[in-house]
């Protein structure tokens, strides 16, 4: 008798252990795909306040034919801020600073009261804490546990591409007030020269964990997506070179140049899609 009930204690045991194990497994894949969730749900903030520096820099520098695109763009950052996934955030320090910062930003933005390197810094660091706030939240919700190979950690792409897209978005910030000025001169010149370097070396860097990542599965797709980063952002440093940095007059489009820059950022962002969608379909074997 005793050995019967002690065998039917322990196959009960056993069956609340796996069932339990089979709880704590799920929860943690909710985890992962809410964290996945509020991933890209930042990096679309992030997106779009980096369009309004750009944006209001150039209105700020005499381009007010960008005024309408600049509150479409604030409609669009209230939106996502408003949004069900925001709530998510709130409890974040880094969520509650920029919730602060943005409205008064928003306000100076369509005042125009602010000087232009006063106003591209305000953009900045509120980028900044955004980049810290999904540092923190990837690995709140342990996507720094997902691996793309032996040593790639899917957050750390994810992180990088968006860290050379904020550079190239900083170029495109300035670049596109000076072209709106029409000159070339003084800190704006420094500014440029020191941020076109800058594009090159992190972009090398960000192509050269690119091409290391061993992913069978994403290894075609990320060796085109690093072709056309090079090629655009080689396009982005020839245009700073040879005609934002140019004495005199400029004969630059404010536009052209916002596109050529957005271009560049776009095909960096590719590389963070190829890498979330990954994610979210192969995370369950990633851990």
């Amino acid at each position: 008798m005793y050995p019967m009930f002690i065998g039917g204690v322990t196959v009960i045991g056993l069956l609340f252990l796996f069932n339990r194990l089979a709880l704590l497994r799920k929860q943690e894949q909710k985890r992962i795909e809410q964290g996945i969730v509020l991933t890209v749900h930042l990096k679309r903030i992030i997106d779009s306040c980096q369009k309004h520096r750009g944006t209001s820099n150039a209105i700020n520098q005499g381009n007010a034919k960008l005024k309408p695109q600049l509150v479409n763009l604030q409609s669009d950052i209230e939106r996502l801020i408003n949004s069900t996934d925001s709530r998510l955030l709130q409890r974040f320090p880094q969520w509650e600073s920029f919730a602060e910062h943005w409205p008064r930003l928003k306000k100076h933005a369509l005042a125009g009261d602010l000087k232009s390197h006063n106003l591209v810094r305000q953009h900045s660091l509120m980028i900044d804490g955004q980049l810290s706030l999904l540092d923190d939240v990837m690995r709140d919700h342990d996507l720094h546990r997902m691996m793309l190979d032996r040593c790639t950690r899917v957050s750390e792409v994810c992180l990088d591409t968006l860290r050379v897209a904020e550079t190239v978005g900083q170029t495109r910030a300035i670049g596109s007030g000076i072209c709106a000025h029409g000159t070339c001169e003084g800190a704006d010149r420094i500014i440029i020269d020191f941020l076109r370097i800058s594009v090159q070396n992190t972009t090398r860097e960000l192509l050269k964990e690119i091409n290391s990542i061993k992913n069978d599965d994403l290894h075609t797709t990320l060796q085109a997506a690093a072709k056309a980063i090079n090629d655009s952002v080689s396009k982005l440093v020839d245009l700073v070179e040879k005609q934002v940095l140019k004495e005199g007059r400029l004969q630059i489009d404010t536009n052209d140049y916002f596109n050529i820059s957005t271009r560049a950022i776009d095909e960096v962002l590719k590389v963070f899609g190829i890498i979330i969608h990954y994610a979210s379909q192969q995370h369950t074997r990633m851990i």
